[in-house]
């Protein structure tokens, strides 16, 4: 899509203002900014309506207010737009985002109230949906609730908040365990159960010659069992190696464990290992355990 030179630079000035003022802009506060026409600010707008880059809100308090595909066009998504998503009754909501979060009420024991303003369509939203927000940007603050009210004009989101969690904005490094027992794939099974009953864990990663080359954990050793005595560490082990960086975030972290399904993350540098990070580990972060 083609435009004009104008017209990016008005559609630039409406997302700019949008974003400082989090509510419709008038015509004449981007003329204002811009120092043209009224007139012109006004006719242009028509035509970006008609590309679906603007869209217009009616009333006193109404103006325009810029579409998802705005973003696009000028290319702002791709060069790191932070977009912070909105879920409806477990499925992402596409072309809509959160701009802004505010807590209306915190005071009651029995009652945490949100407005969650959006930029995109209030109206693929119901009173009664249940929703997610987020995670944000920064510390990953996820939000849980209810849709109790909704402003279209101001495109507001009043939720009724069930929980609220975050993720600190921590690296993987800081918080992982720096001692690391390793296992040779040569070891036997009784080796491995023994170890893991004296150091108090469930789970290693198996080493040659300084590489990683697969993890064991309890449930390996569950699951062989009967021929405990038979087998090794090799014969057992996951082949399939998963490591986090350690200047990784915490969250990143937890989305690997979750993709996989595991519960351990080798930590690496220069792809030496240098420590391990836990489920556990990250339970004692949010609960405020670990120092």
């Amino acid at each position: 899509m083609e435009l004009t030179f104008i017209q990016k630079e008005i559609l630039q000035e409406l997302i700019n203002i949008y974003r400082e003022k989090n509510c419709p802009v008038k015509g004449t506060e981007i003329a204002l900014r811009l120092n043209r026409n009224p007139g012109t600010i006004r006719n242009q707008m028509q035509a970006l309506r008609a590309l679906d880059l603007v869209d217009g809100v009616p009333g006193p308090k109404g103006g325009y207010v810029p579409t998802s595909k705005a973003y696009r066009v000028l290319g702002l998504e791709d060069e790191g737009e932070i977009i912070v998503p909105i879920y409806k009754n477990g499925n992402k909501v596409e072309g809509v985002k959160v701009v802004k979060i505010e807590f209306d009420t915190v005071s009651y024991e029995k009652c945490c109230l949100s407005k969650i303003y959006i930029e995109g369509d209030t109206k693929l939203f119901n009173i009664g949906d249940i929703i997610k927000v987020g995670p944000t940007y920064h510390n990953k603050i996820i939000i849980y609730g209810r849709i109790i009210g909704r402003d279209d004009i101001h495109r507001i989101l009043l939720l009724d908040v069930f929980r609220v969690c975050s993720i600190p904005n921590v690296k993987v490094g800081d918080i992982g365990i720096k001692k690391v027992y390793t296992i040779s794939p040569n070891n036997s099974l009784i080796d491995v159960a023994k170890l893991f009953n004296e150091k108090d864990i469930s789970g290693a990663p198996v080493v040659e010659n300084n590489k990683i080359i697969g993890m064991i954990t309890i449930h390996d050793l569950i699951k062989n069992i009967d021929n405990i005595n038979n087998k090794l560490v090799k014969d057992v082990m996951s082949k399939r190696v998963i490591t986090i960086n350690k200047d990784e975030k915490v969250y990143n972290a937890l989305k690997i464990m979750n993709k996989y399904n595991i519960g351990r993350l080798p930590i690496v540098e220069d792809d030496k290992l240098i420590g391990i990070i836990t489920r556990t580990d990250i339970l004692k972060l949010l609960s405020g355990d670990i120092n």
